[in-house]
């Protein structure tokens, strides 16, 4: 290294201290002493020059000493700031949260990422202790104990946003010469992580215990895991199904058109789901739905199948069950209707190619109800299922014996049968019957009314051939009973009769067919006219007047008779308010009302609003009522009757005599008037016995306190001994014949003069 350029003056300063020893020197020979030269001034100016020059000297070194240390300083602060930025700038930059923390546990920094993360600035953050933030660190208790080591923490957070984050937080001590200086922290965000390590879990505890059997197959569907429930569906260990193809896919290789479908929807779709069946080894077949999804490859990962199997043994029992139940009666076991026509379609089909019959045998139990209204339901139950019981027997194992009803059954017969055989099937079903049904401690005996069809001559569809046996046991029912009848056609014109009339007769009610006439009761003592009865009318369009006897029966049965009763009342309730104070017309209307009408629980509110509605007084009003209403329902209709008379409303029991009235009950009634049956009267003259009851009808009446009314009077000769016999009232041909209202007239009867009315006196 060259001294001399590089500094100069310090090899002058250098050289001159060198020079001066030896100039001393050479002082020193020529003095004669040691301290010649200490008395010379010269000496001591050369020692203090020499001295300043040295302290010159010294003072520049430690200028320069100075000046370099200086520029040391300033460098080695500069690096320290350049050190800071380029650490700002890596926290800044760094995604994950840091902070530093003093000795006293205060935040001391923290970069963006963990402001943005406790939504505090770093101002905000400064100076405070995990206790003084808004939202405590779920890490604050990481550090609590030794400051010696690093710290790790798994910790969720509540970010400002309401959001949670999982955070895996490293706390690491900072030490100056074993001070314990603070800490720094640095968080990173696992919460995508760690939901992803929650979701494995999740998938491997559902893997594990989830009730479908889940099978991993390889590209060539040999199974390369599967779950318990897998093992427990195919009745095999695990070490069985592993490294080979289940059993379910080897099997369906069998079915061309099954194996092709399933690749293609594989292939194109991604999944297929339907239903296999596997094999177990102990011969048990399981139905499976499954459904199989392709794993495409990837770049870690070859191509994998993935299976999914539900035993669904149960659901196809239910299935069957479900099926069963909806084609079988649940009290008998029998088929049912729906099952019944099903049958009988397929045997038509093949009596058609074979050329051979179906019978069809419709059955009615009779006395089935008096069952249930005497033991009830469940009694009726045990007697249908020994009578099914009882109706098997008979028949042979290819026929077909069905419940379509309450108490109906339908049998049908195939093969070569006739006529004559079906009609032996149907006596040994009816002598099946013979033995009485025991329920318990009681016995009943039943019977069998039967129609018998047969497929071609009696119809050639399923709803012909259960249509026309109907009609033929409907037959049976009524004419004998505990019989079979054949049907034959003019059971199907009857039934077709039936339902024009039926139609026929909703449109006439709203057609505003019906009218009223009106037959005057007179008093037979004097021949005064003291009512009528309002008799109902109809005449047809087409087919022109139609007798009550034929369509108010109809009318009962379709329960049209509640709404056609309905305007009866109303318009012969405003009739009998026109004619009141009218001489030489009726002051009191009676009309018939059918227990079904009665039954009607407003009934008695529907006569007070109809009487408020047209003005008429209730003793205008008598309501005419069968002895069917108290075989019925006789404490109800003593309820109903106290509370029409209560109104002032009239009550008669008609046609008196005809059924079998209770005396019990008939002098709890509140009736007013008796009305003698037609019958009756038209015998009084022929038949002694006739006389005799129409006698005790009367004396019966008078006894009771009640009014008499004989109907169907048509001759002086009837009318003059009911007037003999003390009957207070009568109505008939006689008197006069039904008539409008407009052309009605007063009767005019001339009463013998040698007759007196007879009294009667009763002990």
């Amino acid at each position: 290294m060259n001294l001399t350029k590089s500094h100069p003056g310090r090899w002058a300063l250098l050289s001159w201290l060198a020079w001066m020893p030896a100039c001393v020197q050479a002082h020193a020979n020529k003095a004669a002493g040691p301290f010649a030269l200490l008395g010379r001034p010269e000496t001591w100016l050369v020692v203090f020059g020499l001295l300043g020059l040295l302290g010159m000297v010294l003072g520049l070194g430690l200028v320069r000493w100075q000046r370099v240390r200086l520029k040391a300083r300033r460098d080695a602060l500069r690096r320290v700031r350049s050190e800071r930025t380029r650490l700002a700038a890596l926290l800044n930059a760094i995604p994950d949260p840091v902070f530093f923390k003093d000795a006293a546990d205060a935040y001391d920094g923290n970069n963006p990422a963990f402001a943005s993360l406790t939504g505090l600035s770093h101002a905000q953050l400064h100076g405070r202790r995990d206790e003084e933030l808004p939202l405590q660190p779920g890490w604050t208790r990481a550090m609590s104990g030794s400051r010696e080591s690093v710290q790790r923490s798994l910790s969720w957070v509540e970010r400002p946003d309401g959001s949670r984050a999982c955070l895996d937080v490293l706390q690491a001590p900072v030490f100056d010469d074993h001070e314990y200086l603070g800490l720094v922290g640095v968080a990173r965000d696992v919460t995508v992580q760690q939901e992803a390590m929650e979701s494995a879990r999740r998938a491997a505890t559902v893997f594990e215990h989830c009730g479908e059997g889940i099978l991993v197959m390889d590209a060539e569907l040999n199974v390369i895991d599967l779950n318990p429930a897998a093992c427990r569906i195919s009745g095999r260990a695990r070490e069985q199904l592993l490294g080979r193809a289940p059993e379910m896919l080897r099997a369906i290789a069998l079915d061309a058109d099954l194996q092709d479908e399933l690749w293609t929807k594989v292939d194109t779709e991604g999944k297929w789901s339907g239903e296999l069946l596997d094999r177990r080894d102990d011969g048990i077949t399981v139905p499976l739905w499954a459904t199989l999804v392709k794993v495409p490859a990837s770049e870690t990962n070859a191509q994998q199948y993935l299976m999914v199997l539900t035993d669904i043994s149960r659901i196809k029992a239910t299935e069957a069950e479900l099926l069963h139940q909806s084609l079988h009666d649940r009290l008998t076991g029998l088929p049912n209707l729906a099952l019944l026509r099903d049958r009988i379609e397929r045997q038509v089909h093949i009596a058609q190619r074979d050329h051979t019959s179906v019978a069809v045998l419709y059955i009615d139990l009779d006395g089935f109800r008096e069952v249930n209204d005497i033991s009830g339901h469940r009694a009726g139950d045990a007697v249908l299922r020994e009578t099914a019981e009882r109706f098997v027997n008979v028949v042979r194992a290819s026929d077909s014996v069905a419940r379509v009803g309450a108490d109906e059954f339908v049998i049908v017969l195939s093969g070569l049968v006739d006529e004559e055989t079906a009609m032996r099937l149907g006596d040994r079903l009816i002598q099946s019957m013979g033995e009485p049904i025991t329920v318990g401690n009681q016995n009943f005996n039943l019977g069998a009314s039967i129609g018998l069809a047969l497929f071609p001559t009696d119809g050639e569809t399923v709803d012909s051939l259960l249509r026309n046996a109907e009609a033929a046991m409907c037959r049976a029912k009524a004419n004998a009973r505990n019989t079979v009848q054949a049907y034959r056609p003019e059971l199907t014109r009857v039934v077709q009769q039936r339902f024009e009339l039926t139609h026929a007769l909703r449109q006439a009610n709203e057609a505003a067919q019906f009218r009223l006439e009106y037959q005057p009761q007179v008093r037979l003592s004097d021949g005064a006219l003291i009512g009528a009865e309002a008799l109902l009318r109809w005449r047809h369009p087409t087919r022109g007047p139609i007798s009550p006897a034929e369509f108010i029966p109809l009318a009962e049965d379709t329960g049209l008779i509640i709404p056609i009763g309905r305007w009866v009342l109303e318009q012969a309730c405003a009739q009998a308010a026109r004619w009141q104070g009218q001489p030489g017309k009726p002051q009191q209307v009676a009309v018939n009302v059918s227990a079904r009408q009665m039954r009607q629980s407003d009934f008695a509110d529907t006569v007070e609003q109809i009487l408020l509605d047209t003005g008429c007084p209730p003793q205008a009003l008598e309501l005419e009522v069968t002895e069917s209403l108290l075989l019925e329902d006789a404490e109800g209709a003593i309820e109903l009757m106290t509370r029409l008379t209560q109104r002032g409303v009239r009550v008669a029991i008609d046609d008196f005599g005809t059924g079998y009235s209770s005396l019990s009950y008939l002098k709890r009634m509140p009736i007013q008037t008796l009305k003698i049956d037609r019958s009756f009267v038209s015998e009084l003259s022929s038949d002694a016995n006739v006389a005799a009851i129409a006698r005790t009808v009367i004396v019966l009446a008078r006894s009771l306190g009640l009014d008499v009314l004989a109907e169907g009077v048509e001759t002086a000769e009837q009318a003059e001994w009911l007037r003999r016999e003390g009957c207070d009232w009568a109505q008939g041909w006689f008197y006069g014949r039904p008539a409008p209202a407009e052309d009605f007239m007063a009767p005019a009867v001339e009463l013998p003069r040698s007759e007196t009315r007879r009294r009667l006196q009763l002990a």
